[in-house]
């Protein structure tokens, strides 16, 4: 009866001991894939309308994200973009403006690099202001929510969160020393 007993014994430690290794792969093999983001594009347009000068403008942008996994597939929930004159007065909390991302959500990135369209519609007087009569550096935040799949299986929903700077939406804007990226330096890489 003791022989049996410990046969039992042994025979749940295994069983223990097998649950443990597949659920170990399973969570290593779900695990996300590594996505960076950075801004391979910037531009920017002014659009008159009347002899006072007004009008609006329009900054516009496009995101590369970059899925090196070849085992996993991501797919783009939702994505914010918000971006900030990172040279102006008061530019830390309370100068941000989100942007519209006119790329269709959700995203399925087929590839390794997926190109994310953006753009932030400005109305005149406060063009001039928020983009520092169009010589400022701006930060540029992206938030996005992505799932995961690998094989047949989902992973659950990831919060990304990457800020880029500095992004320069102007071409004449000079970059200064040491600093990547801006429209004479892109891709400008978030982290």
């Amino acid at each position: 009866m003791a022989v049996n007993a410990k046969r039992y014994t042994l025979a749940a430690l295994l069983a223990t001991l097998a649950v443990a290794v597949i659920v170990t792969v399973f969570f290593v093999l779900l695990c996300p894939a590594r996505i960076t983001f950075s801004v391979a594009r910037t531009g920017s347009s002014h659009n008159s309308s009347g002899p006072a000068g007004g009008g609006s403008s329009v900054l516009s942008l496009t995101l590369a994200a970059d899925n090196p996994s070849r085992r996993a597939k991501v797919t783009y929930e939702s994505m914010f973009v918000d971006v900030s004159n990172s040279t102006a007065p008061g530019a830390q909390g309370d100068n941000w403006v989100r942007a519209t991302v006119t790329t269709r959500m959700p995203l399925r990135q087929q590839g390794r690099t997926a190109a994310i369209d953006v753009t932030v519609p400005l109305v005149d007087p406060w063009t001039q202001d928020f983009t520092g009569n169009m010589s400022s550096l701006f930060s540029v935040m992206v938030t996005a929510q992505a799932r995961f799949r690998v094989g047949v299986a989902w992973t659950r929903l990831y919060d990304i969160k990457v800020s880029c700077s500095p992004v320069s939406f102007f071409t004449a804007k000079a970059i200064p020393a040491g600093a990547a990226g801006g429209a004479a330096g892109l891709p400008v890489r978030c982290v």
